[in-house]
């Protein structure tokens, strides 16, 4: 089992990270203003500076619950 934590747990924002090899694969839920946006991604650390994002999914739901059902689903992949 992957372990997971949590980075971000706003109302409007909610972040989950997993440490990969070498980075890190984010779980997000973002409230916009007439849906929830889901994405899955990779946060590339570099050397210097700050890290690069590498959308890997995303998906857009009406419900807060169906955006909180599909990061259920990427947690057990």
């Amino acid at each position: 089992m992957k372990t997971r934590f949590q980075t971000w747990n706003r109302p409007e924002y909610q972040e989950w990270a997993t440490k990969t090899a070498k980075d890190y694969i984010l779980l997000i839920i973002r409230k916009e203003k007439i849906r929830y946006l889901c994405v899955k991604a990779e946060l590339i650390m570099k050397e210097e500076g700050l890290p690069d994002f590498k959308v890997l999914e995303e998906a857009y739901f009406k419900t807060k619950g169906e955006a909180e059902k599909q990061v259920q689903e990427w947690k057990s992949d």
